[in-house]
């Protein structure tokens, strides 16, 4: 501004006593041009000259001549030899803004003196046009607010597929344990009937075999005592014949009481029962021979499952009896990994077509034991399935993580 300073000065000294409402005065020449060509500066959009009470001494915009803006913020703070700016602001993304004509300016109150120590002699102020710098704002904005939205879209996007997720897998482990707790059930129920029907199979033992010979026994008594007197040699003869009937009756005991818990598990272990059971099951069944393969050692059994594995094998070896065309029983135990495997299996060595199939699809009377099988393994924390083979033979296999 110390270019025009003195052309400035002199336009302020004629219109010192200017009043609010006069009319313009004439700009000096030098004063004229150099306004002029601040104005070509695209940035510049409107001029004005205050005298020191603040009354528009000059205005590029002539019917603000005259006006008094002696309150106004920027020329106070002028008068004080500061220099005053002010914002004008209209933000586009608010729709409650109104436009003005003072729209996104900068106004700038510069005091005009002679020098640093010479009192005020008016202000100068200037309107710069900060469009491109506002819109440049706003385009940074409208980037940020869309790279928000963008990142908040992706984040509910994410959010969406993980809860979509969290439900699919909950509605699976609700499925799953509806399908458990139905198979429990259902094995619960076939194990009351099993339970039921095996005491009524030794209840049957009893009242039919070991009932019916110590009635023989009774009988053979009764019959020596009424011979003892009339001859001794009749009643030797009658107790004589008692001995085998009483071996007979302690022989159904011993075989009811095995049945029910073999005392050898307790005494000898699991591995020296199935070997003591498959002997006794191949002198019963003299057209099927049983081959084991048994690959681990008493201590790798746990205790609980010693009689599940024995009832097994004894329940699903009687089943196969009774339907086997193939004449070799496979029976395998052992460890795999850390679980321990049970496999029973009567198909042909040239067997070679295997589909996994429901005990259901047998017939009823040969699947006792197999649904024997599936409730023991279940219900003692094993998994069960069971394949059907193109010779018609069976592979079990129960699996118990130890």
């Amino acid at each position: 501004m110390d270019p025009i300073k003195p052309a400035l000065l002199e336009f302020l000294g004629t219109a010192a006593d200017l009043r609010p409402g006069s009319a313009s005065l004439p700009l000096p020449t030098e004063l004229a041009g150099s306004i002029k060509i601040l104005m070509q500066d695209r940035f510049i959009v409107k001029i004005k000259i205050y005298n020191r009470q603040g009354v528009v001494a000059f205005s590029t915009k002539p019917a603000e001549v005259g006006t008094d803006r002696s309150d106004n913020q920027g020329v106070i703070a002028a008068m004080h030899g500061g220099v005053g700016n002010a914002l004008v602001y209209r933000d586009t993304f608010n729709s409650f803004d109104g436009v003005t004509e003072t729209d996104n300016l900068m106004q700038t109150y510069l005091p005009v003196r002679d020098g640093p120590a010479d009192p005020i002699q008016g202000v100068f102020e200037l309107y710069a046009d900060v469009n491109n710098l506002v819109h440049q704002t706003e385009r940074t904005e409208f980037i940020i607010m869309a790279g928000a939205i963008l990142i908040l879209s992706a984040l509910y996007a994410v959010l969406i597929v993980i809860v979509r997720r969290a439900n699919y897998i909950i509605e699976l482990q609700q499925r799953t344990i509806r399908e458990r707790t139905e198979t429990l059930e259902i094995l619960s129920a076939h194990m009351l009937k099993s339970e039921e029907l095996h005491k009524k199979k030794i209840a049957f033992e009893l009242h039919e075999g070991l009932a019916q010979t110590l009635s023989a026994a009774k009988l053979l008594v009764e019959n020596g005592q009424n011979h003892r007197v009339c001859n001794a040699a009749v009643a030797a003869e009658c107790v004589g014949s008692i001995i085998p009937v009483l071996q007979e009756a302690i022989q159904e005991v011993r075989t009811i009481a095995t049945d029910l818990w073999p005392s050898s598990l307790d005494d000898l272990g699991l591995l020296p029962t199935i070997n003591w059971f498959c002997r006794e099951f191949e002198q019963r069944h003299p057209g099927i021979r049983v081959e084991k393969q048994i690959s681990l050692q008493e201590r790798d059994i746990p205790t609980p499952l010693k009689v599940i594995l024995y009832r097994i094998i004894v329940s699903v070896l009687d089943d196969m009896a009774q339907y086997t065309n193939t004449g070799r029983v496979h029976l395998a135990l052992w460890l795999d990994d850390n679980a321990l495997v049970l496999l029973i299996d009567d198909t042909a060595t040239e067997a070679r077509d295997t589909t996994v199939t429901a005990l259901t699809h047998l017939k009823p009377q040969l699947r006792a034991g197999f649904d024997r099988m599936e409730e023991l393994a279940t219900l003692s924390g094993g998994a069960f399935t069971a394949s059907r083979h193109s010779d018609g033979g069976m592979t079990l296999r129960a699996a118990w993580h130890r």
